[in-house]
């Protein structure tokens, strides 16, 4: 929800400064000058080149040369700034006089000003907005996540000389509030939770920060365009976890299928009741995770056995003695044995 704002940014027209004075003086100030100008010459001339054409002659020499002053001198009575800048310049009369209000604001565009109005360069505000983009790492109950977030704020033109004096600490400030906020709503929900509930993070902070005038809004004279959480990532440890997690719960689920269960539940309740063995989930589990490729670069050597016209007693019988790992090793051991020992064809001739 945006924010609403009294006073238009930029809108030069909310500033109170008189005006109609600082007008005054800049259309009278030529005509003093011309004046001015015009008597001296005019007593120059007269004095020294007695009266007669040469004093009328001073006279237009002079207010001439006060007019041509004048101009010279014009951009004291004038300030001029940009479509998206303001000025703040300190009235030294007024400082001289002890008066309390002697910072003058203009805003966009060109204006009437009194030329003993100090101006400074570094009073020069630019009001557009300023984006900014950072991350942190934030704590969970079960990880640590790295969240990536930004903000966008603007000097308040109802506000420039409170932003003027913390310009310098306004975002390192409004960054570490936005830390402490986001870290407090994640300390108590796991990392799961926090990433289902981005939107929801994402409304605290526009509440916070965004909608109404906030203290730290009228502390440093900014207003804030938007505060935005754009992602939050596991740490490379929580993905690995996570991932384990995963394949973890696939492969069971994989192996019950194998098994002809539809659940893992009801796989275990099998095994309690004595209907399927642990070496029967053993041999289900590595044969899916070979069908799933998740044998992790480990190797699988088959050895297939043609043992038709044998009664099924006998094929069982089979089946069992060659599942035994001992019996396996048994039979490679013989067979080892036996080429060993086979006489080769010379020596049968022999």
């Amino acid at each position: 929800m945006a924010k609403a704002v009294n006073i238009k940014q930029g809108d030069d027209s909310a500033i109170e400064r008189g005006r109609a004075g600082r007008a005054l003086v800049f259309f009278l100030t030529p005509v003093l000058l011309s004046f001015l100008g015009a008597l001296l010459a005019g007593y120059l001339a007269e004095t020294f080149l007695g009266t007669g054409p040469f004093y009328s002659i001073g006279l237009v020499i002079g207010a001439l040369g006060g007019f041509v002053g004048f101009l010279s001198i014009k951009h004291m009575f004038v300030v001029k700034n940009d479509t998206i800048g303001a000025l703040i310049t300190l009235d030294q009369l007024q400082s001289f006089l002890g008066n309390k209000d002697v910072h003058v604001v203009y805003g966009p565009g060109s204006h009437f000003a009194y030329p003993w109005e100090a101006r400074f360069a570094e009073n020069n505000i630019p009001l557009k907005e300023v984006a900014e983009e950072f991350t942190f790492p934030s704590v969970c109950v079960d990880g640590t996540l790295t969240v990536h977030a930004s903000f966008r704020i603007r000097p308040d033109f109802n506000n420039l000389l409170a932003y003027l004096s913390g310009v310098g600490a306004a975002a390192q400030d409004f960054k570490a509030l936005q830390i402490a906020f986001i870290n407090k709503k994640l300390a108590k929900k796991t990392m799961q939770q926090a990433m289902d509930e981005l939107q929801l993070l994402n409304d605290e902070l526009q509440a916070e920060f965004v909608t109404g005038d906030t203290d730290f809004e009228k502390r440093f004279g900014v207003q804030t365009g938007d505060v935005t959480v754009s992602n939050m990532l596991m740490s490379d440890e929580a993905q690995r976890t996570r991932s384990g997690l995963n394949e973890a719960a696939v492969v069971s689920q994989g192996t019950a299928v194998l098994l002809g269960f539809e659940t893992v539940t009801a796989m275990k309740r099998a095994l309690s009741a004595g209907k399927v063995t642990q070496d029967d989930i053993n041999r289900a589990r590595r044969e899916f995770r070979v069908i799933s490729g998740n044998m992790d670069n480990s190797n699988v050597n088959r050895t297939e056995f043609d043992i038709s016209g044998v009664t099924p007693e006998v094929a069982q019988a089979i089946a069992a003695i060659f599942s035994n790992p001992d019996a396996r090793a048994a039979l490679a051991a013989m067979a080892a044995r036996k080429a060993v020992n086979r006489p080769t064809k010379k020596g049968a001739q022999s």
